[in-house]
């Protein structure tokens, strides 16, 4: 559905929608969308797109401003979310984890050994996701979980060397998805 979407935003983007073809629940490229003028006091502004699918989709577009949201959020940035939940990563709350970022996400994957791993990122792009992958130290995380060189509660491995490979592999399978990821 992201490349749908990202079509459908380029195609919003360059005013293919500003002639009101779409007014009528209308398929768009195999997209059932429904376009719905947005007025303020001195006249239209922009649009908004509903995207009927699995799942419904609100697109705002402000012309005036050349301000796209799906969802609430900067488009961009609801095309990388919905890219990472194909690839099972998901998004932990709808809102921001850090107050002086609105845009702000708390992501959630599993390695292979199914460790937990909580990716908090200031927007959720390309370059803050390989910023993560660039700054994650297997050194620092093995130690928290191998107190004095013993598995601690809960560790899934029979040795140090078993933990290192499960972060490698993840770091491995993220650099992956980082470098398709839309925007």
């Amino acid at each position: 559905m992201e490349k749908n979407l990202k079509r459908l935003c380029n195609a919003i983007l360059n005013g293919r929608f500003k002639e009101g073809k779409y007014y009528n629940r209308k398929s768009y490229y195999g997209i059932e969308i429904q376009v719905q003028d947005m007025f303020a006091s001195y006249g239209k502004i922009g649009y908004s797109v509903t995207v009927y699918s699995e799942e419904q989709y609100d697109i705002e577009y402000d012309y005036e401003l050349n301000d796209l949201k799906i969802d609430g959020k900067p488009y961009k940035h609801a095309i990388n979310l919905l890219y990472l939940e194909d690839n099972d990563i998901t998004t932990v709350s709808e809102d921001p984890v850090w107050e002086n970022f609105q845009n702000s996400v708390e992501l959630e994957c599993y390695t292979d050994a199914g460790e937990d791993m909580l990716i908090d990122l200031e927007e959720p792009t390309k370059e803050k996701l390989q910023d993560y992958i660039d700054g994650f130290d297997i050194n620092e995380n093995v130690i928290l979980w191998w107190p004095g060189g013993e598995p601690g509660k809960g560790v899934p491995f029979s040795n140090i060397k078993e933990h290192y490979k499960d972060y490698e592999d993840y770091l491995e399978w993220l650099q992956k998805i980082c470098d398709k990821m839309p925007y």
